[in-house]
């Protein structure tokens, strides 16, 4: 992840707010975003429908590199 996407998310946080693309935001960056809006007291109730689903498939994607990765050695 480039450090200017981790500012930006920084910055956000600190406002108290996140606004992020679910289309085409990444794993790392979801995973701190959410991190972030619940490590600030949010409910993981209060997170949108939407959002769970992108980190879910963002999550089988990486899990399914890794098991091409794993194939390939």
């Amino acid at each position: 992840m480039n450090k200017k996407k981790t500012t930006k998310i920084k910055e956000l946080e600190d406002k108290g707010e996140i606004e992020i693309n679910i289309n085409t935001i990444e794993l790392e960056e979801l995973l701190i975003a959410i991190g972030g809006v619940l490590f600030s007291g949010t409910a993981i109730e209060e997170l949108e429908t939407p959002i769970l689903l992108r980190l879910a498939d963002l999550i089988e994607q990486e899990i399914s590199l890794r098991s091409q990765e794993n194939t390939i050695h």
